[in-house]
């Protein structure tokens, strides 16, 4: 096998089979399936890291306050839960979520299942979404393995669970504004079901502003998830960094939770840390692999888990 078939992992060794999530939730086990790739177009997107599943773990973990995948029980360290009751104590249920650099999209089909989000949305490459998110997306939208229906509906129309797959490359303003035009279409029906003083616009060309931005500022997302980013660009080419955090500020509202999680790889994992602190706060102390799952303590991993807001 080829290195791509095998990335440097210590939960996920083949790029080549399917990898199964399994937690339970209200007693009863969840499945979370997604396929992997190891073709050249969509390395290393098409590749399942340590890091997705670590950060599925915490997903699961805020919707239930612990971490319950099968056979074995994690929890999670208290100042997770209180940086989320910081920055936005809303029912979770109601919580939005954008996934930046998604891959294969586990760790936002978990938010988009545990947490129960009333839209989640995924996004990548465009070639990425095509050939390993959606199709990811859709194996996991009604039924089960076993031909029974999932207690949680990933690809539906109602409330609850609303998830979809975009592309979106980090600094073109088009494919910015097709997803803020999703959360802000969402937002929008939304006021208007609840039939929300906030819905009714005040005459007058004022009047009309100020509703127009704070519909505007309630359509950031609640939660965007990045995990493992950081990787060796090509000689010569321009680093995505600065790219990615340009999209990540069009994203970020005074109650967005951003939670990343890094392995310090090579310099430019430090690089890339130093600005998410230059741009936004740094709500807790880092969480540490080791503290999600125990079986990271026995090596040198270097993953850690961080939670940045707006700066206040």
């Amino acid at each position: 096998m080829t290195s791509t078939n095998r990335p440097r992992n210590h939960l996920v060794t083949d790029a080549t089979q399917p990898f199964d999530f399994t937690y339970q939730q209200y007693g009863k086990p969840v499945k979370i399936v997604v396929n992997q790739t190891p073709e050249e177009d969509t390395w290393p997107g098409g590749a399942l890291w340590d890091i997705g599943v670590l950060l599925s773990h915490v997903m699961v973990g805020i919707a239930s306050g612990t971490v319950l995948p099968s056979q074995k029980t994690v929890n999670l360290p208290n100042r997770i839960f209180e940086a989320i009751e910081a920055t936005n104590s809303s029912n979770k249920a109601d919580w939005t979520v954008l996934e930046l650099g998604c891959g294969v999209g586990l760790t936002g089909l978990v938010a988009a299942a545990a947490l129960g989000t009333q839209l989640t949305i995924l996004t990548d490459l465009e070639v990425v979404v095509d050939q390993v998110t959606q199709p990811n997306l859709e194996i996991n939208s009604s039924l089960s393995s076993e031909g029974k229906k999932k207690p949680y509906r990933l690809l539906n129309t109602g409330k609850r669970g609303r998830a979809m797959a975009l592309p979106l490359c980090w600094g073109i303003e088009e494919d910015e504004a097709n997803v803020g035009s999703m959360f802000l279409e969402h937002t929008k029906s939304s006021q208007k079901s609840r039939n929300t003083k906030k819905t009714k616009k005040k005459k007058g060309p004022a009047g009309s502003n100020i509703a127009e931005n704070d519909t505007e500022d309630l359509s950031k997302p609640s939660l965007i998830i990045i995990g493992d980013v950081a990787y060796q660009h090509k000689p010569g080419a321009p680093s995505h960094f600065d790219a990615l955090m340009s999209t990540l500020l069009k994203f970020l509202g005074p109650k967005t939770l951003v939670i990343f999680g890094t392995r310090m790889r090579m310099p430019a994992s430090a690089d890339l840390l130093e600005m998410f602190n230059t741009h936004m706060e740094e709500c807790c102390e880092p969480t540490h692999a080791d503290e999600i799952d125990a079986s990271f303590g026995k090596f040198k991993h270097q993953i850690t888990i961080h939670m940045f807001r707006q700066r206040r």
